[in-house]
């Protein structure tokens, strides 16, 4: 038995629908609040369980073998002790749960390529010390990661931490959704033309990354994941445009100009609507106008990690997830 946290999330769903295709028993977590789109009819395969409640966690954990902990605040925007309770604390509580469920022997961690930074191109796994992280999520995430390494090692849970890349796909109702529909009625802002690149992650490829970080016999690794393809932010663009038979309109913004703006509303937004999202966050910029291009060769070395590399087609997948989305909200 699997247990994934997060069920109701993006990736959490995805590795709950992808785990049990190929056969292996599996459920996953969801608070008694969460939203339940993703997962209909598959109630039989969730457990309530919150972050906080280790003795709920330890409960649905029983007969597990190995635990895939999906479950994250995965926001640009937020406040830092939100980020911590769920990104660090949270963390801890899975560890504990898992140690005193003495069948669970491994811990996969999903945590986000940008603990490594931006900037640079093939950036690799090691070492993360060294870098100096601007956002609260990114360093929750990373804060996340250290804990895992330090009670999974004390506990005697061998571990693997794994690091996604941008990951999208169908069912991706923030990043994905937001995209396409931006694409497929108005325009998408690109930040100098959109010259900047990065290494897309499509949600199939990161569940295949999933399962074998479960079979694996390897301990202790920490991985980046990616699509191994580079793309710029113009040329992302412009294949979903194709795919929907439109020309991508968009707008140029230089990105002194956007900083600027980004600034202007995080200041606005903490001191007036501080629950509130931005429009424009500095995250949002940066990561448009940066390379966040990250190596997943230790991957394939080490997990025998061989991605699906066919852009085009994962982004077809994604448009017609959107049309269908689309054509039963109209019929709504």
């Amino acid at each position: 038995m699997v247990l994934i946290t997060g069920a109701s999330g993006f990736v959490g769903s995805a590795a709950l629908k992808h785990l049990l295709a190929a056969g292996y028993r599996a459920v996953g977590t969801v608070r008694r609040s969460s939203n339940l789109k993703r997962l209909v009819q598959m109630e039989e395969h969730l457990r309530e369980a919150d972050l906080a409640d280790i003795d709920a966690l330890s409960a649905v954990m029983k007969g597990c073998r190995a635990v895939v902990h999906c479950a994250a605040r995965s926001l640009d925007w937020g406040r830092t002790k939100d980020f911590l309770e769920v990104n660090v604390r949270g963390v801890e509580n899975v560890v504990k749960a898992a140690a005193a469920v003495r069948s669970v022997r491994r811990f996969v961690y999903i945590s986000t390529a940008n603990v490594i930074g931006y900037g640079k191109r093939n950036m690799t796994e090691l070492p993360v010390h060294e870098t100096r992280l601007r956002f609260t999520y990114s360093r929750s995430k990373r804060e996340g990661e250290r804990t895992v390494q330090q009670m999974a090692k004390k506990e005697g849970i061998s571990f693997l931490i794994l690091r996604p890349s941008a990951v999208y796909g169908p069912e991706d109702w923030k990043w994905s959704y937001e995209m396409v529909d931006r694409i497929a009625r108005s325009y998408w802002p690109l930040i100098d033309g959109g010259r900047a690149v990065f290494t897309p992650l499509y949600i199939e490829n990161l569940c295949r990354a999933i399962e074998l970080a479960i079979e694996s016999e390897k301990n202790d690794l920490v991985l980046n994941i990616t699509d191994d393809v580079t793309v710029s932010w113009r040329e992302f663009c412009d294949k979903i445009a194709d795919c929907l038979g439109v020309p991508l309109h968009f707008k140029n913004v230089p990105s002194p100009i956007a900083l600027s703006i980004a600034a202007l509303f995080g200041f606005a937004y903490k001191s007036i609507l501080p629950r509130r999202v931005p429009n424009i966050t500095l995250y949002r910029v940066i990561r448009s106008s940066r390379d966040f291009h990250y190596s997943c060769d230790r991957a394939k070395e080490m997990l025998g990690y061989t991605p699906d590399s066919d852009i085009d087609t994962h982004i077809q997948t994604t448009v017609e997830w959107y049309r269908s989305v689309v054509k039963r909200l109209v019929h709504e």
